[in-house]
């Protein structure tokens, strides 16, 4: 089997988790490491045993033979890496968010589209709650979908550094928190239609880790209204200003609910119809009728990010949640900073073909009695 040869741009924490996972892949190795600031490139290689490092990411990928990248870089610079990249004719591993302007998001999709080229963005959802849900979000089990919401409130990031800054991560609790649930709930039911939202700047002068003090101007309390095809509403939710994490999602049915990761329980589904089989049944919010369900392992190819960004190189499939998909969920985020600069609702105009479609009729709420 040929030897996959990454790149690694990025030298951050967020880098660690692409290198140990790449670690426990046969045949996938990383030939480079890049980094602004040449030390941090090579404190990165030592560590994990990369041979060589850069302080110019177009260097690297001019000078080693790479398969792909993985940009791991702040926020503001994903795009240029990224273009960079699929210029060159390499496959990419992008993390969240895809870029800081729609228009970068754009020409990602469609350069890599043009060159036939692997575009891998992040969130990835696949893990062994999310995709078993998907077993439940049907009508036979939940009935038509009513609505949804989904949320991540966090205290805010420890770390005083560009997090809090505008000038340099182009936002804050939206790019940053908010595209995982978006992310969650655009993969899980398909394209929306239109996005309502208030965004703003809840704690501007904060303190953080080891007590210091400082200006924040980036959003840190934003909620949306995603409205999808039949006419159902979700609330979607991220707030830097929590003393506890919340990160649940709740799938609402005329028959019952799929709830992920809420109340201590990576998946519940409120079922009061019927049993569900293969579940245990427990108490969730005080509800009867609570089943938890066996999580099913995912394959090889979905077991985690780089797992699933390996296969798809060597298989030539583009990913489950492909470019088109996260073009979607990232208009969906740069549609609520327009929805709330304007006060009125912003409509989507990207869609995309979901891996998972769910039938039109489990939306169409209107034409029987439910």
């Amino acid at each position: 089997m040929k030897p996959i040869k990454l790149g690694m741009v990025g030298s951050g924490d967020i880098s660690n988790r692409f290198f140990d996972q790449a670690a426990k892949l046969e045949h996938v190795e990383f030939a480079a490491t890049c980094a602004r600031r040449l030390e941090n490139a090579g404190k990165k290689a030592r560590t994990y045993g990369v041979p060589r490092w850069y302080d110019d990411y177009r260097k690297m990928m001019d000078a080693e033979e790479l398969d792909a990248v993985v940009v791991t870089t702040p926020h503001s610079v994903h795009a240029e890496v990224v273009l960079a990249a699929l210029e060159r004719g390499l496959h990419v591993l992008n993390e969240k968010p895809m870029a800081t302007r729609f228009d970068d998001c754009r020409s990602m999709v469609e350069l890599a589209e043009e060159k036939g080229l692997i575009f891998m963005s992040l969130p990835y959802d696949l893990n062994p709650a999310f995709t078993t849900a998907l077993n439940y979000v049907n009508e036979e089990t939940i009935g038509k979908i009513t609505g949804a919401e989904a949320q991540l409130n966090i205290p805010g990031p420890g770390r005083d550094n560009w997090y809090y800054n505008r000038e340099i991560s182009h936002g804050g609790a939206v790019l940053d928190c908010l595209v995982y649930p978006v992310s969650r709930l655009i993969t899980l039911l398909g394209p929306a239609r239109s996005v309502t939202a208030e965004v703003g700047t809840l704690i501007p002068n904060r303190i953080v880790d080891g007590g210091k003090r400082i200006h924040s101007d980036v959003d840190d309390n934003v909620t949306l209204i995603v409205e999808f095809a039949g006419g159902q509403h979700a609330v979607i939710r991220s707030l830097w200003g929590t003393s506890i994490k919340q990160n649940n999602t709740l799938i609402y049915g005329r028959k019952g609910t799929v709830a992920l990761n809420d109340s201590g329980f990576p998946l519940v589904v409120h079922s009061p119809h019927a049993p569900i089989g293969d579940a245990e049944q427990v108490a969730w919010r005080g509800y009867a009728d609570c089943y938890a369900p066996r999580l099913l392992d995912p394959p090889d190819s979905e077991r985690d990010i780089m797992s699933h960004f390996v296969h798809c190189l060597r298989s030539g499939q583009q990913p489950k949640q492909h470019g088109r998909l996260q073009l979607h969920v990232h208009e969906v985020l740069f549609g609520a900073y327009e929805s709330a600069a304007s006060g009125r609702r912003y409509e989507l105009t990207t869609t995309f073909e979901a891996w998972n479609k769910l039938p039109a009729s489990i939306f169409d709420t209107k034409s029987e009695f439910i």
